[in-house]
């Protein structure tokens, strides 16, 4: 039975310019972003999304954001900006919890971005695989625009994001549509059978 979530992960926008708000966890430096998605309550819901991070949190219209700016109301204070030309990847930006269904049910759940390569997913703690080939993704370098995982019952799966800049001009905004889809594990589509740690 597939579920697409209506987690109206429409308009993910993020917001390339010049501002940092690091939290625990970041992975290494190597833009202002902002990423929003709506998370509807639904009876029948597979998945559970939470922030992990300051600069991930959900806001008063129940939409988790993120949001490395000045502007986040969890905004630690610590430097102005982002440079062009740099690359930021955070471990724990967020968790898919499968604690929603009946006992011992797992959960098969792929996360894509339509069309933005600057934006890219991938789990520090080896359990999150490219949905394409079944490979790990355990480090920002391996960060992939379509990723897939399996959650079982009464447990979570930290997902990681890799933002590339690349030589965008200060305030510069981009945006793109993510969508997060899970399945009861066997009835996932026939592409993904194998390649997410199944």
């Amino acid at each position: 039975m597939r579920k697409n979530i209506a987690l109206g992960i429409f308009g993910l926008l993020v917001a390339f310019g010049l501002v940092l708000g690091a939290g625990a966890n970041f992975r290494d430096y190597n833009a202002d972003r902002s990423v929003h998605w709506d998370i509807v309550t639904d009876d029948n819901e597979l998945i559970d999304l939470t922030p992990i991070q300051p600069y991930a949190y959900i806001n008063d219209g129940g939409v988790l954001v993120v949001d490395i700016s000045p502007d986040n109301p969890n905004y630690p204070g610590y430097g102005n900006g982002l440079s062009p030309n740099s690359e930021y990847n955070f471990d724990e930006v967020f968790e898919v919890s499968n604690d929603l269904w009946e006992d011992n049910m797992s959960i098969v759940v792929r996360i894509t971005n339509d069309g933005n390569s600057a934006i890219q997913f991938y789990g520090a703690d080896f359990d999150v695989h490219d949905s394409l080939t079944g490979a790990v993704v355990y480090a920002s370098d391996m960060a992939k625009d379509d990723v897939c995982f399996v959650v079982d019952n009464g447990d979570a799966v930290k997902v990681g994001m890799d933002f590339d800049v690349g030589n965008e001009a200060p305030g510069t905004t981009q945006s793109t549509t993510m969508h997060i889809e899970a399945y009861r594990l066997g009835t996932e589509p026939a592409d993904l059978v194998g390649k997410c740690g199944q």
